[in-house]
C-alpha cells in the first residue's frame, strides 16, 4: 500500500510551472514530500525532467547526502517497477552528476565551471577555520598599523571613539564584526555607504524622516500601551472589594500623565516629550491605614505600579535623553570614526581577499560573492545578468530549496540568477518553516521568507503559497500544550509570524489504543533553587565573594535541575510505556529514548552529564565542551608555549608543577626564595648553573633533566612538523603513556590523539611552524571554537543524550526533557559601544573630549530595541524547536527563584482576556519561563499552585479549559532529599536482604525446582563442540593416521647415499644448516619448483638452474628455499617416463598444476563419535593432464622413505589420492584413469 498524501501534500507534489512557498510545520514530512515532487518531476509520462535538469539546495551537508539517497532508493523503487524504462535508468546515472547540494557546494560548482570569467585561479582551496582566523587576525593587525605610521587626525578621533580601557584590540574586532555584517550583504561596499547616510544628517526635517525616528514612535506607542495596562489592572484590583482603595487617586493621575505621553507621540513631539520624561512627576501613593484592605492586594498594586513607572523611566533615559539639536550634535561627533569605520572596513575587504589570493585559499564568503561576480554585474541600481547566468537560467527547469527561512540576502539573489527568468518562468519551489528559523548567529534573514509568506497567494496563483499544517511525528497532547503555549506568545511582533490557525500543529501521525493518560499528559518541573533547605549553605558563604558566589549558585542551580530530572526519569524507565518503532506496539520506556535539550552545552552538559551518572543512569553528550580545559590539553599546550617561547611564567609554571617535570609547590617556593628576581626561567637557569646544595639535588636534576629536553625540543621546532613535535613531547616526557594511566586514561589520550590531528589539519593550512601553531591554539580558544572532548562511544539506545536544540533540529524523540528553561539569554552584545543591524546600519556612542562625557546616540537605542526584539523572536524559535523534537512526551524543566513573588506577578495575566499576552511583557523576558509561565497561568492546571499561595484563579474562556493538558509541579530541595534517601534506604535494605540470604532454605518449591532443573542443564551434543566445518587434506591425514613427526621430513641423504642402510655421518657444520630446512619447508619449495617449471627449458641442469634464477629474481621462490633444491632430482624427474608423459601434456596445453577443490566427508574420519555429521575437506591438487581424453593424477612427495618402502607411501597416501581423484571427477566430468605418487627421495613414480 502507498504512502496516503493529504490534500495540501498532493498540491506541493502536483503543481508546475510557478513560485512556491511551502510553510511546513514540525514534522509535516516536508522532505519526504520534496523527494516525492521530484521523483514525479521524473517519472512524468508527459513531461519528464532529467535529475541533472533540477538544482535541489539544502542547508546542511548531511541533509544533502541524505536527500540524494532519498532520492537514488526512490528511483530505484520506480525502477524495479518498471525495468525496461530507459529514461529511469539514464536518470541513475545522472544522479551522480546532479546538483543535490548546500548553497556553498552550487557556488563552487559555479566557480569551478566559469572561474576564468573573474580570473581567478582553479587550483584554490577551502581554507580552515583556524587558519582564516589567523589570516584575519593578522590583516587587520597591518591595516591598523598602517593608519597608525599614517598620523591621521580622523584615525586618531576613530581610536578614541571606539578603543575601550588602555588597550586597542577590540578595534581590529569591530572592523571584522562590520566585514561580516557587510559580507552577508550581496553588494558589501554599496551597503557600507548607505549605512553612512544616517550620520549625514545637517537639518532636524531630515532627522525626523528618518527609519529610525520612525521607529522610535512605533516602540514608544507600544511602551506606552504597556503602561497604560499595568494601570488599568491596577485600578481594577484597586475597586475590588478588599481592594487597596486609597491608591486609586495616585493611578488616576498616572493614567492622565500617559495619555498625555500617548498624545505627544501621536504628534511625534519629540521635544515635548523630552521635557515630560526628563523629570516625571508620579503622585505619591496614600499611606492612610484600612484595615479592610487585603494585604496582597495592596502589594501586587504597588509591584503593578513600579513596573509602570519602571516603563516611563526607562522610555526617557533610553530615548528622550537630548533635544532634537542636541540629537543632530551627536550624529555630528559620531560622524567621523563611522565613517573611518567603514573605510577601514573596505581596505580590510580589499587586503583580506589579497592576502587569501596569495595564498590560493576561498572561504565560504568567498564563494557566495564570486559565483555572484560570475551571475551578475550591478551598475546603479540595475543589475546585468550575465552569460552564466543565462546558461544556468536554461539549464535548470526548476531550483527547489529546502530550509529557506535561514536564507541570506546573498543567497536569494543568487537562487534567482540561476532561476527561469530566461524563459519568463517562475520555477522557484521554496520550502520552510519560519518559526524553525534559529540561524540568525550566521545571519540568516527569516524575514525573507515571512515577506513572501505575505504576499503569495494561498489559491491557484504563479506565486502560491502551500500550509503544510498536520504533524506526523507527535502525539495530540504534545501538539496541543505547543499550541497553546504558542498562541499566546509568538506573534508577528515578536517571532515573525502570528501562530494562528494556519501556523498551529494537527495530529496526523496514529498511535495504538492503551496509552497512560496521565504520561502523555505535558510536564513542567519548577525546580525551587532558593528553597530553606538551601538558605543555611548560601548564608554560609562569605559576603566578600559574590562572584564566585554567583557561580556557585548557578552551579547548584544547574545541578538540582539535573538531580530533579535525572529522578524523573528513574521513575519513567521501565515502567511507563511508548510505541515501539519497529514493532508498533507499546513496550517500557528505556534511557535511549530519552533525550534533554539545553539552549548551549557549554557549562551545562558535563554538569548534567556528571550528575546523571552519579544517580547510575547511563548517559551520552553529543554536545561535549572543555577539550581545551581537560588536563591533558591545558598540560601539552603549555610545554609548546614553553617551547616557543619560555620567557612566559604561567605556562612554564604550569610545566614544571605538571608529571612532566614534577616539582611540588614547596621546591617551586624555594627556587623562588633563592632567585626572587627576574622572569620564572630566568631563575630556573640560574639554579641550574648555580653549586646545588644537598636539600637542593632532586629538585635540581628535575629542572637540568627539563632544561635538557627543551633546549633539544626547541631546536628541533625550526624543522620539525608540530604534529611530530607533540609526539616526540609525548613520548620523551612519558606524559602520553602518563596520561593513559590517570583515571580516564582512555577518553584523555583520545584527547591528545585529536591534538595531534589538529596540528596535522594545521599543518595543511598556509602556516607554518610552532609559533603559529600557539596563535592558532589561542585564536580558537578565543573565539570560542570548542572542539568539545573526544565521544569515545555512541549513544546506542542504552544511554540518554544530551545535546543542543540547535543539533537536535530536524530529529524526533520520544520522550523530550527542555531542560535549562531558567537560564538567562545571553544578550551581553547588546550593550556593546558599537551595534550592528542588516537594515538600520551602524549604531555607536559620541566620544564628545570637550565635554568629557561619552552620550549614546538615538539610533543605537534603536538599534538596541530592534536587535532584542529579533534576539528574543530566535529563542521563541528555538523553544519552538526543542518542543516539538517530542514524539510521545514533553518534560519542561528549570529552576525557579522566589516562586512566591513569581507567583504574585504572574497573577496580574489572571485578568487577560487577550490570548495574545503583551508585548510588552514579552519583550522584558529574561529566560523560557517568562514566556511559558505567564501564558500556563491561566490554564486549569496552575489552579493547585496558585492556591498554594492564596492566589484565586480567574476562568478565562477558551484559556483555562483549552483542550490541552499540563502537569506542573513545584520540586523542592527537600522532595529532591525524600526521594534520594528513600532509594539508598532501599538499596541498603535490598544489599542487607541479600546477604543476610539462606541458600539452604526452601522459599519457593517450584522456584527451586526450576532453578534445580536449569542449573542442572547438560547440552547433549556437547560431544559435537569440537567439531570443525572445514579441514585440509594434509590435517585429516594427521589427525587419522600417523603421527605428525612421520611427515614430509627432510632428505637428509641422497638416493646414492640410500643404496647402504648406514646413513653417512654429516658434520656438524652441515647438520646445522640442514636442520633449517625440515620436514614441510623443503617439501613447500619442491613443490614450488613444480608448480612454476617451464617444461621447454629442461634438457640441462643449466637451464632448470636458469630457470631457479628467474624464480629468485621474481621474488616467487627465496634464497633459502632455492638453496636446498638439488637441481638433479629435478633433472631426474624430468627425464623419467612420467615427467616425460607431463612434458607432453604441457606443450599441449593439457597440464594443470595447484587445483584447489572442496569435498564433502564423514566426520567420522576424524572422530569415531562424529558418526552422522559431514565435514568438508579442502585441498590442493598438485598436478593433473589429460591423456586420451582421461585424468592421470600426480602427486609429489618429499617424505623420508628407503628402497622397498614404497607401499608404505601408498598406505599413508592412497586416501588423500582417492579424495582427489573424485574431486577431480566431479569437477571435470572426466575419469581418473592412473594416480601417480613421485617420491624425490626414491626418485621414481609410484603407480597406484
Amino acid at each position: 500500500m502507498g504512502v496516503q498524501w493529504t490534500k495540501e501534500q498532493q498540491e506541493v507534489i502536483r503543481l508546475r510551472d510557478r513560485n512556491i512557498l511551502v510553510s511546513a510545520a514540525a514534522g509535516s514530512g516536508k522532505t519526504a514530500v520534496l523527494v516525492e515532487r521530484i521523483l514525479s518531476k521524473i517519472t512524468d509520462k508527459a513531461h519528464p525532467v532529467d535529475i541533472d535538469r533540477l538544482l535541489i539546495m539544502t542547508f546542511t551537508r548531511a541533509a544533502a547526502g541524505e536527500m540524494k539517497e532519498r532520492i537514488s532508493a526512490a528511483i530505484e523503487k520506480a525502477l524495479y517497477e518498471e525495468p525496461d524504462n530507459e529514461h529511469l535508468q539514464r536518470q541513475i546515472t545522472l544522479l551522480h552528476t546532479a546538483q543535490i547540494t548546500t548553497i556553498d557546494g552550487f557556488c563552487a560548482y559555479i566557480i569551478r565551471n566559469f572561474f576564468h570569467l573573474i580570473g581567478l585561479d582553479p587550483g584554490y582551496r577551502t581554507a580552515d577555520e583556524g587558519e582564516l582566523k589567523l589570516l584575519r587576525g593578522d590583516v587587520v593587525k597591518t591595516l591598523l598599523e598602517e593608519h597608525y605610521a599614517q598620523k591621521d587626525e580622523k584615525f586618531r578621533k576613530f581610536v578614541e571613539c571606539f578603543a575601550t580601557g588602555k588597550s586597542d584590540e577590540n578595534l581590529g574586532e569591530l572592523v571584522q564584526k562590520l566585514y561580516e555584517m557587510a559580507m552577508s550583504n550581496p553588494f558589501p561596499q554599496e551597503w557600507l555607504r548607505e549605512c553612512l547616510a544616517d550620520y549625514k544628517i545637517e537639518s532636524l526635517e531630515e532627522l525626523r524622516n528618518t527609519e529610525w525616528m520612525k521607529m522610535l514612535w512605533a516602540a514608544v506607542t507600544d511602551e506606552l500601551q504597556e503602561a497604560e495596562l499595568l494601570i488599568q489592572e491596577a485600578r481594577n484590583v484597586c475597586v475590588e472589594a478588599d481592594g487597596p482603595y486609597l491608591y486609586e487617586d495616585a493611578l488616576n493621575s498616572d493614567l492622565l500623565f500617559v495619555r498625555s505621553l500617548k498624545e505627544l507621540a501621536e504628534k511625534k513631539d519629540y521635544n515635548g516629550t523630552v521635557k515630560a520624561l526628563m523629570k516625571p512627576a508620579f503622585a505619591r501613593l496614600s499611606t492612610k491605614k484600612a484595615p479592610e484592605v487585603d494585604e496582597q492586594k495592596k502589594q501586587r498594586v504597588k509591584d503593578l505600579r513600579e513596573e509602570e513607572k519602571g516603563i516611563l523611566k526607562e522610555l526617557g533615559q533610553r530615548y528622550f535623553q537630548s533635544t532634537e539639536t542636541e540629537i543632530l550634535e551627536v550624529i555630528r561627533y559620531i560622524r567621523e570614526p563611522v565613517e573611518m569605520l567603514t573605510e577601514l572596513t573596505i581596505q580590510f575587504i580589499k587586503q583580506f581577499g589579497e592576502a587569501k589570493r596569495e595564498k590560493n585559499i576561498l572561504d565560504f564568503t568567498d564563494m557566495e560573492h564570486f559565483a555572484l561576480q560570475i551571475l551578475m554585474t550591478k551598475d546603479g541600481e540595475e543589475i546585468h545578468m550575465s552569460q552564466a547566468a543565462r546558461e544556468l537560467s536554461a539549464k535548470y527547469d526548476e531550483v527547489l530549496v529546502d530550509e529557506y527561512q535561514d536564507s541570506n540576502y546573498v543567497q536569494e539573489l543568487l537562487t534567482t540568477a540561476v532561476s527561469g527568468w530566461i524563459n519568463q518562468k517562475k520555477n522557484i519551489f521554496m520550502v520552510g518553516d519560519v518559526k524553525q528559523s534559529i540561524y540568525r548567529f550566521r545571519l540568516a534573514r527569516p524575514e525573507l521568507f515571512m515577506e513572501k509568506y505575505k504576499s503569495y497567494s494561498t489559491v491557484e496563483a504563479q506565486e502560491q503559497r502551500i500550509d503544510l499544517h498536520k504533524n506526523f511525528r507527535s502525539r495530540a497532547q504534545v501538539l496541543e500544550s505547543v499550541n497553546f503555549i504558542f498562541r499566546q506568545i509568538m506573534g508577528e511582533d515578536l517571532g515573525g509570524i502570528t501562530y494562528d490557525k494556519d501556523a498551529a500543529l494537527y495530529p496526523g501521525a496514529s498511535f495504538p489504543e492503551g496509552e497512560s493518560e496521565e504520561f502523555t499528559k505535558t510536564e513542567v518541573l519548577l525546580v525551587e533553587k532558593d528553597g530553606e533547605e538551601l538558605a543555611d549553605m548560601q548564608n554560609y558563604e562569605d559576603s566578600d565573594t559574590q562572584n564566585s558566589q554567583k557561580e556557585l549558585e548557578n552551579q547548584n542551580a544547574q545541578e538540582l535541575e539535573a538531580l530533579a530530572i535525572a529522578q524523573r526519569i528513574q521513575e519513567i524507565v521501565g515502567k511507563e510505556q511508548i510505541v515501539d518503532k519497529e514493532t508498533k506496539e507499546y513496550r517500557p520506556v528505556e534511557y535511549g529514548d530519552i533525550v534533554i535539550l539545553l539552549r548551549t552545552a557549554y557549562g551545562w552538559a558535563e554538569t548534567f552529564r556528571e550528575v546523571l551518572a552519579s544517580q547510575g543512569i547511563p548517559v551520552y553528550c553529543t554536545s561535549r565542551t572543555g577539550y581545551f580545559s581537560s588536563l591533558e590539553i591545558v598540560t601539552v599546550l603549555n610545554y609548546l608555549k614553553v617551547c616557543d617561547n619560555p620567557l612566559q611564567d604561567i605556562p612554564l609554571m604550569g610545566v614544571l608543577r605538571s608529571p612532566i617535570v614534577g616539582c611540588t609547590s614547596q621546591e617551586l617556593a624555594e627556587l623562588r626564595i633563592q632567585y626572587p628576581k627576574g622572569l620564572l626561567y630566568e631563575s630556573v637557569t640560574a639554579y641550574v648553573k648555580s653549586d646545588l646544595s644537598d636539600s637542593g639535588m632532586e629538585l635540581g636534576a628535575k629542572l637540568k633533566g627539563f632544561l635538557q629536553l627543551l633546549e633539544k625540543i626547541r631546536n628541533m621546532a625550526a624543522y620539525t612538523p608540530v604534529h611530530e613535535l607533540i609526539l616526540y613531547v609525548l613520548k620523551e616526557t612519558g606524559y602520553g603513556n602518563y596520561a593513559r594511566a590517570l583515571p580516564g586514561g582512555a577518553q584523555r589520550f583520545a584527547n591528545l590523539t585529536m591534538l595531534v590531528e589538529k596540528a596535522m589539519d594545521y599543518e595543511k593550512t598556509s602556516y607554518r611552524g610552532l609559533f603559529n601553531f600557539v596563535r592558532y591554539i589561542e585564536q580558537l580558544q578565543a573565539y570560542e571554537v570548542d572542539y568539545g572532548e573526544v565521544n569515545l562511544t555512541g549513544a546506542g539506545n542504552t544511554a540518554v543524550e544530551i545535546m543542543t536544540i540547535h543539533k537536535s533540529k530536524g530529529l524526533e524523540f520520544p520522550v523530550v526533557f527542555v531542560a535549562g528553561m531558567g537560564k538567562q539569554f545571553n544578550f551581553q552584545d547588546m550593550n556593546a559601544g558599537l551595534l550592528l543591524h542588516p537594515e538600520l546600519g551602524i549604531g555607536a556612542d559620541a566620544v564628545i573630549p570637550e565635554k568629557r562625557i561619552i552620550a549614546s546616540s538615538l539610533n543605537k537605542q534603536i538599534i538596541r530595541r530592534q536587535l532584542l526584539k529579533e534576539s528574543l523572536g530566535e529563542e521563541l524559535r528555538v523553544l519552538y524547536v526543542a518542543m516539538t523534537r517530542a514524539k510521545e512526551k514533553l518534560i519542561l524543566t528549570g529552576t525557579v527563584g522566589r516562586l512566591d513573588k513569581q507567583m504574585l506577578s504572574l497573577a496580574r495575566f489572571l485578568d487577560e482576556k487577550e490570548e495574545l499576552l503583551p508585548l510588552g511583557t514579552r519583550m522584558k523576558a529574561k529566560n523560557y519561563w517568562a514566556f511559558v509561565l505567564p501564558a500556563l497561568v491561566r490554564h486549569r492546571a496552575m489552579s493547585r499552585l496558585l492556591s498554594e499561595y492564596g492566589i484565586l484563579m480567574k476562568k478565562q474562556p477558551g484559556i483555562y479549559d483549552d483542550i490541552s493538558d499540563f502537569v506542573i509541579k513545584k520540586v523542592t530541595v527537600r522532595q529532591m532529599t525524600e526521594k534520594a534517601v528513600i532509594l539508598q534506604t532501599g538499596n541498603q535494605m535490598q544489599e542487607e536482604y541479600l546477604k543476610n540470604w539462606d541458600a539452604n532454605k526452601v522459599y519457593d518449591k517450584n522456584v527451586r525446582e526450576e532453578i534445580e532443573k536449569r542449573f542442572s542443564y547438560v547440552y547433549p551434543y556437547k560431544y559435537l563442540e569440537d567439531i570443525p566445518v572445514k579441514v585440509s587434506v594434509s590435517d585429516l591425514k594427521k589427525r587419522n593416521w600417523y603421527e605428525e613427526s612421520e611427515l614430509e621430513e627432510n632428505i637428509s641423504v641422497s638416493a646414492e647415499q640410500q643404496e647402504t642402510d648406514q646413513e653417512a655421518p654429516v658434520p656438524s657444520f652441515m647438520a646445522e644448516k640442514q636442520e633449517e630446512y625440515k620436514g614441510a619447508a623443503r617439501g613447500t619449495a619442491y613443490h614450488r619448483v613444480m608448480e612454476c617449471l617451464d617444461y621447454t627449458e629442461t634438457d640441462s641442469e643449466e637451464q632448470l638452474q636458469l630457470q631457479l634464477k628467474r624464480l629468485l629474481e621474481s621474488k616467487k621462490m627465496t634464497e633459502q628455499e632455492i638453496e636446498c633444491i638439488r637441481i638433479c632430482d629435478i633433472k631426474r624427474f624430468v627425464d623419467s617416463e612420467l615427467g616425460q608423459r607431463m612434458r607432453k601434456a604441457a606443450m599441449e596445453k593439457k597440464l594443470y598444476r595447484e587445483q584447489p577443490f572442496v569435498i564433502q566427508r564423514s566426520a567420522s574420519l576424524l572422530d569415531d563419535s562424529w558418526q552422522d555429521e559431514t565435514i568438508l575437506v579442502q585441498g590442493i591438487i598438485d598436478a593433473y593432464f589429460i591423456e586420451d581424453g582421461k585424468i592421470i593424477l600426480v602427486d609429489y612427495k618429499t617424505d623420508r622413505v628407503r628402497k622397498g618402502q614404497e607401499q608404505k607411501l601408498i598406505d599413508l597416501y592412497h586416501v588423500q589420492l582417492e579424495d582427489y581423484a573424485e574431486a577431480l571427477e566431479r569437477m571435470t566430468g572426466m575419469k581418473v584413469k592412473e594416480k601417480f605418487i613421485y617420491s624425490f627421495t626414491l626418485q621414481k613414480e609410484i603407480l597406484l
